[in-house]
């Protein structure tokens, strides 16, 4: 999820504090800097998080820098933490490196000091970013196969929990569809509770520009609003081009959806039982996101696929039921023409008819919890 890089700056004095914020601001866009003097205080805007890089003087009263290292390494062992010190020494280096510190960074005279560090933190940042995003997916897998794998059945409300988690959004559905377009939210996950209903569907905010549709059927949007942009493309080569547009399942409509009042960023993939669409599953958020990776697309469509399957295989245990209700039915129209019981040879075969052109459901669930 691609955002603002939030810097930590730590120094007791809060004049040079002050002057080093509005020089890394005046270098980075992205960066988002927060000041604390105290060190303690420090430590509880870590604890709250997210940071994705701490910057610390070494020399102050109340806890020197490399004691705050220390107690950050026990709170993260990954988190970036530059100390940034004037009164440095080769033995403050030595233990500031023991103590897992990611760079050590003496200050200098003049404006290049700044930018040099700026570099520093960007760098770091961004592998600190990688790191997590390679640790989420492993993560992500690895809960997906225990899912596949689980004997138990699965609670369709996990596999939305999973697919939530792992594009760090707040709401995810899975939204069913009957053949008179309407739509009904059957299982949803929210992280917490959003100010509008979702009952019908997944109302979108103004300007959150064009749909992203690829050849898959996964259709995306971030909430930046820059005409539908995202990474990865439009695989299908549409140009953006929204199906149906198809925002939240409802043909384009936007109940509900004034500014402020709707999600800006939605991923969604189709969800199929048998070869009949049965619904979509959708991971929305309000956030500030720039584009969805195509690791995150392949993973909402892996979601889908298995979802799918899943539903079917219950389909077809269904279908195997109805197949052996049908076979006693016939039993019992085969005495009804012996007994010459028109009446119940009708019936019966209206219920043999019925039972046999039974197809996948569109809109109710075939269930709730996957076995």
């Amino acid at each position: 999820m691609a955002g603002p890089t939030r810097v930590l700056l730590v120094d007791d004095d809060p004049s040079l504090a002050d002057l080093m914020a509005n020089q890394l601001d005046d270098l980075r866009e992205n960066f988002s800097i927060q000041v604390e003097t105290d060190p303690n205080d420090a430590l509880d805007v870590i604890e709250a998080g997210p940071v994705d890089c701490v910057v610390s003087d070494h020399h102050m009263p109340r806890m020197t820098g490399l004691e705050l290292l220390r107690y950050v390494r026990e709170m993260d062992p990954d988190l970036p933490f530059i100390l940034f010190t004037a009164r440095g020494s080769e033995e403050i280096a030595s233990d500031a490196v023991s103590e897992g510190v990611t760079d050590y960074f003496r200050k200098r005279r003049g404006s290049e000091q700044w930018r040099v560090l700026a570099n520093r933190i960007e760098n770091a940042a961004a592998r600190y970013a990688a790191e997590r995003a390679v640790q989420r997916r492993e993560s992500a897998l690895r809960r997906l196969a225990r899912t596949v794998i689980d004997s138990v059945s699965t609670p369709v409300e996990s596999l939305c929990e999973l697919g939530r988690e792992t594009l760090d959004v707040e709401y995810g559905a899975l939204i069913t569809e009957s053949g008179d377009d309407s739509r009904e939210v059957l299982v949803e996950s929210i992280e917490a509770e959003v100010p509008f209903d979702t009952g019908s569907g997944v109302p979108l905010s103004d300007g959150v520009g064009d749909l992203i549709v690829d050849g898959s059927g996964i259709v995306a949007i971030a909430g930046d609003g820059r005409d539908g942009e995202s990474e990865g493309g439009d695989r299908d080569g549409r140009d953006g081009e929204s199906e149906g547009g198809d925002r939240d399942g409802r043909d384009g409509e936007s109940e509900g959806d004034t500014e402020g009042r709707g999600f800006s960023s939605y991923i969604g993939t189709p969800v199929y039982v048998g070869e009949r669409r049965y619904g979509t599953l959708c991971f929305c958020d309000r956030g500030d996101r720039a584009a969805f990776t195509d690791w995150e697309r392949a993973f909402v469509e892996l979601l889908g696929d298995w979802l799918g399957h899943e539903l079917t295989s219950e389909w077809a245990r269904d279908q195997s039921d109805a197949l052996r209700s049908a076979r006693n039915r016939v039993q019992r129209t085969l005495g009804a023409l012996e007994d010459g019981d028109e009446t119940t040879v009708r019936e019966e075969l209206t219920a043999i008819r019925e039972l046999l052109d039974r197809g996948p459901p569109s809109t109710t669930a075939v269930s709730v919890e996957l076995s």
